[in-house]
């Protein structure tokens, strides 16, 4: 009986030492996020900026976007790099808006959103069939919670290559309008 002691006793401290060890990832921290991140600075112009990455302790290393609201003509701009433009992601005036050009945000795989009605847009895949492979980043849709002329609020449903379903909410302001009180 001793020896079966002795040896439960061996293989749990075993166990103990090798889990004492094991360095293990916490699942909740590597979800990705989207967020409006603070403001920012693109040609003197005041912009926001968005990360669309997952999270990072030291968030200059996470993946983000150069944001611009215009209320003025319902447009939601994202600045592209290769092309130094703004390039529309959204038009919210038009009636049936279906973006021109494959939208790339940070990690998230490439999309092109259409109008589904006045606040929701719905995002397809940019390849033949309309579906995505298994096991991307992708954007699901989007929905204008509330615009007014100081300010967007834009829901953003996305899934991680897990097929997990989550969601993020960008404020976006129109710094043209900082000044000015926000409509209820």
């Amino acid at each position: 009986m001793e020896k079966i002691e002795k040896k439960i006793f061996i293989h749990i401290s075993i166990m103990l030492f090798f889990v004492g060890n094991i360095k293990g990832q916490i699942l909740e921290v590597y979800k990705p996020i989207i967020v409006t991140y603070r403001l920012g600075t693109l040609n003197n112009e005041k912009i926001n900026l968005g990360i669309f990455d997952y999270f990072k302790q030291d968030p200059s290393k996470m993946k983000y976007e150069y944001l611009k609201y215009d209320s003025d003509k319902g447009v939601l701009y994202k600045y592209d790099e290769s092309n130094k433009t703004f390039q529309t992601i959204l038009c919210l005036n038009a009636t049936s808006f279906k973006s021109q050009q494959e939208i790339k945000l940070g990690m998230f795989d490439e999309f092109i959103l259409k109008q589904e009605n006045a606040n929701s847009f719905i995002a397809t895949s940019p390849y033949g069939d309309g579906r995505y492979p298994s096991h991307h980043k992708i954007i699901r849709s989007v929905e204008i919670l509330q615009k007014t002329k100081k300010r967007l609020i834009v829901r953003v449903n996305y899934q991680d290559e897990f097929e997990w379903k989550y969601f993020g909410i960008l404020v976006l302001t129109d710094y043209k309008y900082e000044n000015i009180e926000d409509e209820e």
